[in-house]
């Protein structure tokens, strides 16, 4: 497996400002001189109304202190399994700790199929105002497809996963920009989940579709500097 693209460092800053609101400092990601807000922030700024009252609902369902630290306990599971999965994909030394087993096991077959590596985890950014970190862009059956690795503790349905659709397709827009030079197009997007005790979840985006969510994002997009100026 080969990396045949530059990869880029996004530098997490704050800054003040008008746009910050109030005195407020806000968390943008620096890259090639370009400051801007990451596209997981747009999105969480400019999650619907009914998400939002899904959540507190489940919140208040289980516990606000139980919410707290199922959440917690997923996040750092999350965090350590892609740092598992980078490892993997540059060819480094995997340890897997106990209580990642199972997610390790779940997405491994996943990554068995990726034939040549192009990029991990480097920072990709749009004109358009936005920063992202796509988890990888690899070749798989001869298309290349931009993937994005989650976790959970039980499947997922796919009505459940819009704001996951809009992460790969700004990436998408976003690497395509970057990585013009190079006559980089991405074919398809993968959101794979890795599960504890069954194989991950595969969810693949169409062309077609990522065009259609890359129209949402830029609504989203829209509606988050909207917020900024009003403060």
């Amino acid at each position: 497996m080969v990396h045949q693209l530059p990869r880029y460092v996004a530098k997490r800053v704050r800054r003040d400002g008008q746009e910050a609101g109030r005195g407020q400092r806000k968390m943008l990601y620096e890259v090639e001189g370009c400051c801007y807000p990451g596209v997981t922030t747009v999105l969480s700024a400019t999650k619907p109304q009914e998400s939002r009252e899904a959540l507190q609902r489940w919140r208040q369902r289980v516990g606000i202190e139980s919410a707290q630290q199922i959440s917690g306990k997923a996040s750092s599971a999350g965090t350590r399994l892609h740092k598992q999965i980078a490892a993997y994909l540059n060819s480094a030394t995997v340890e897997i700790p106990a209580d990642l087993v199972g997610y390790w096991e779940s997405i491994l077959p996943v990554l068995d199929q990726v034939d040549e590596v192009l990029l991990v985890e480097g920072a990709v950014w749009h004109p358009a105002g936005f920063v992202g970190i796509p988890d990888a862009l690899v070749v798989v059956k001869g298309e290349l497809h931009l993937c994005d690795w989650k976790t959970a503790l039980r499947p997922k349905q796919p009505q459940w996963l819009g704001d996951y659709f809009l992460q790969i397709a700004a990436y998408r827009q976003a690497a395509h920009q970057v990585y013009a030079d190079f006559g980089l197009t991405v074919q398809k997007g993968l959101v794979a989940i890795a599960l504890t005790d069954q194989p991950a979840q595969l969810f693949e985006v169409s062309l077609d579709d990522m065009d259609g969510h890359w129209q949402q994002f830029e609504r989203r997009l829209r509606e988050f500097e909207r917020r900024r100026v009003r403060g």
